[in-house]
Formats: C-alpha cells, sequence, structure tokens
C-alpha cells in the first residue's frame, strides 16, 4: 500500500513502540475496577484518584517538553517508561488511597512525558511532507493497540488484579529497551543555537498564532471528550445497558482501523486548516445528532460520523503542530499543547455532567455550534498559519537517517 511505503527505518521502531505501549494498558481500561473491587474505594475516591492521575499528566506534559529540549528526546522517553514501571509496581504493592493516588500521579506524568518526546521524535525522522500519513499510521496503531488490550485485559484479570500491573510493569521496561537500542537521539544543538530556558515559556506565551491554536484545539476537545462522558450517560438515559453501549462504540474502533490507512490518500492536496475545518465540523455534527438519538443504530450513525471527524482532524493535527513549533523548542510546544488536551479531559467530564443534569439536551446543541464555530475559526485563521507552516518546512533540517 502506497501509505506505508517510503517512510524511515526509524519511524516503523517508534510505530512498534506506539503499538506496544498501548496493548500493554491493561491498567489504564480497568483502573476503576481495580480501585472499587479490589481495594474497596467508594466512587467520591475513585473519582480523586483519577483526577490527580489527569494532574499528573498535565505536570508530565509540561515537565517532558521541557527536558526534551534541554535533557534530549530519547533519553527522556526512556526515563519516562522506567518511572512508569516503577510506578506501576508500586500501586500494584499498594494497599492506601494516598500511596496507591502517589503511584497514578507519577504514572500520569512519566507515560505523557515519554509521549511527548516520542512525538517529537517522530516529526525529526519524518519529511515534512510525509508526517500527515506517518502520524495517520502511527494514529491507526494507538487504537489497534487499545482495541487488543481491551480483548486481552478480562483473560489477565481471572489470574488477579496483580497480573495486570506485574504485565504493564513488565511493559514499560520492553519500550524502555526498544528506544535505547533502536531510536536515536535527534535533538542535538549545534554550536551555533541556544535554548532558550527561563524565556521559553515567555516566547510561548507571546506566540498568539501558536496561542490561538491550542485555544481551538482545547474547543475541539470538548466535544470529542463526550465520546467518554456525555455519550455512556446518553446511551443510559435511553435504557439502553452496557452491552450495547459496548457494540456502539464500536464503530468508532471499527472504522479507524479499516480506513485510517486510507485517511492520508484521501486529504492529499488539501491545506491542513481545510481538514482542520472539516474534522472539527463532522465532530459537533456527530455530537449534535446524539440528542435526537434514541436506539442503537442512531446512535451509530452518530458515531460514524463523528469518527470519521476524528480520523481527518487527527490525521493532521500533529504534522500541523510540527510545522507551527520552533526546533529548540519543539518539545515545550508539545508539552503545552499536550497540557491543553490533558485538561480538557478534566474540564469536559464537568461540563456533560452539569448541562445533562440542569439543562437537558442543551450540551449536543452546544456542541453542534461549538463544532460549526471551529470550523469557521480554522478557515478564517488558515492564510497565517498554514503560511508559517510552509516557511517552517523550508528551514526543516535533514530528518535524522
Amino acid at each position: 500500500m502506497g501509505t506505508l511505503r517510503g517512510l524511515p527505518r526509524v519511524f516503523w521502531y517508534l510505530w512498534s513502540i506506539t503499538l506496544i505501549g498501548n496493548i500493554s494498558s491493561f491498567v489504564l481500561i480497568f483502573i476503576t475496577f481495580y480501585l472499587h473491587s479490589e481495594r474497596g474505594f467508594d466512587p467520591a475516591q475513585i473519582g480523586l484518584a483519577l483526577a490527580l492521575t489527569g494532574g499528573g499528566c498535565v505536570v508530565g506534559s509540561i515537565g517532558g517538553g521541557v527536558l526534551a529540549d534541554r535533557w534530549g528526546r530519547r533519553r527522556t522517553a526512556i526515563a519516562g517508561y522506567l518511572v512508569s514501571s516503577a510506578a506501576l509496581a508500586g500501586a500494584g504493592m499498594s494497599g492506601g488511597l494516598v500511596s496507591i493516588m502517589a503511584f497514578l500521579v507519577v504514572m500520569g506524568a512519566g507515560t505523557v512525558a515519554s509521549g511527548i518526546a516520542g512525538s517529537a521524535i517522530l516529526s525529526e525522522v519524518v519529511p515534512a511532507e510525509d508526517r500527515p500519513r506517518a502520524y495517520s499510521i502511527n494514529y491507526w496503531a494507538i487504537n489497534v493497540g487499545t482495541s487488543i488490550a481491551a480483548l486481552l485485559a478480562p483473560v489477565a484479570m481471572k489470574a488477579g488484579f496483580a497480573v495486570i500491573f506485574v504485565v504493564d510493569a513488565i511493559g514499560f521496561l520492553i519500550l524502555a529497551a526498544l528506544m535505547w537500542f533502536l531510536v536515536p537521539e535527534t535533538r542535538v544543538a549545534s554550536s551555533t543555537e541556544t535554548v532558550p530556558s527561563a524565556g521559553a515559556v515567555l516566547t510561548i506565551l507571546r506566540d498568539r498564532q501558536f496561542l490561538l491554536f491550542v485555544a481551538l484545539f482545547f474547543g475541539f476537545q470538548l466535544i470529542f471528550k463526550q465520546s467518554n462522558a456525555g455519550l455512556p450517560l446518553a446511551v443510559q438515559r435511553d435504557g439502553l445497558d452496557a452491552q450495547a453501549y459496548g457494540w456502539i462504540y464500536a464503530i468508532n474502533t471499527l472504522l479507524i482501523v479499516v480506513g485510517q490507512l486510507f485517511v492520508p490518500r484521501l486529504i492529499r492536496g488539501h491545506t491542513y486548516s481545510r481538514v482542520l475545518a472539516l474534522g472539527a465540523l463532522l465532530v459537533g455534527l456527530g455530537f449534535g445528532l446524539t440528542g435526537v438519538a434514541d436506539v442503537i443504530w442512531f446512535y451509530a450513525l452518530t458515531v460514524a460520523i463523528w469518527t470519521l471527524g476524528e480520523m481527518a482532524y487527527f490525521a493532521v493535527l500533529d504534522s500541523s503542530l510540527a510545522g507551527m513549533a520552533p526546533g529548540p523548542l519543539r518539545g515545550r510546544y508539545f508539552g503545552f499543547f499536550t497540557a491543553a488536551s490533558q485538561t480538557s479531559r478534566l474540564v469536559a467530564p464537568l461540563l456533560s455532567g452539569y448541562l445533562l443534569q440542569y439543562h437537558g439536551q442543551s450540551l449536543w446543541i452546544a456542541c453542534f455550534i461549538l463544532g460549526i464555530a471551529l470550523a469557521v475559526s480554522y478557515l478564517l485563521t488558515a492564510q497565517t498559519r498554514e503560511q508559517r507552516i510552509t516557511a517552517a518546512t523550508v528551514l526543516e533540517p535533514t530528518p535524522v537517517p
């Protein structure tokens, strides 16, 4: 397939790390079951633990970005994997709520830091013109790996929750070894290049184009994260059970696994901003229609619509980000951007819970209106953003072989 050809060998090492990392993500899928049934924590305590884990991810986003720029992409990724492995082992052996929370915070920070460093490496080993398809293939690996983990986790659970923690901890050690032996360091400052330290934050905060890009992405995430926040509540409201929800949500994984590899060919020749606008519009439309869905086939249709938008949007998102991020600060730009994503994970459930509780279907109306507003905003701000990405591509150094 043409989509898979011509990408450098290092990309496929990174792709393998992504796939293996998501396959060995049992804990992340079943952590709620573990905390409730194994440790006996109540829903409020579990909610606090998950919120703190999200906070750790925000810290890991910023810290990982700084380390990736100043210490090195490869070193940061390896350190993150090792820290996550140790934290998982500690969480599995801990009995108290406070200690488990502490380990989950550390695990979240380490995992996100590794992801940021890996994304920075990918952007520097793949030529700019090949990044959209490279990120599409990598996004495909994320979804395939997560799907496999969801299938394997119940098997592992039969042997006990301790097995899941051990398997995941070993998985992170394997990722660290693969990164150490197979992936080169890509962030090497030349003698003429200085990497700002204290001024780096000011540089980002003064970058209005980038901050607007982050704000638009945050708005998109408020809609998209309803897949795990508002959608399950809507399904239950209509009297559908967990099995029905599983079938409905399976449409998302099926479409991505089958269709994501064809997306680069379909969007070829279109600017990143147009594709982002289309993705935001489809996601807003899909979740907007959730407000009138009431049976399985209608819900499945809404999932199919926003999944198409998801595939288009994420196919060019990281390529756009890489084009806007200056090389010496690329890790910090990725980290700042990821922090916005992690923050949306905290805000979206609060938003959906409040609107569904006190304002009925207004959540889905808001998703539709926000999707349209985002699409228009991407198009109105396209020219300056595309010019910046094109200029950065011309100045890009030769990718690491």
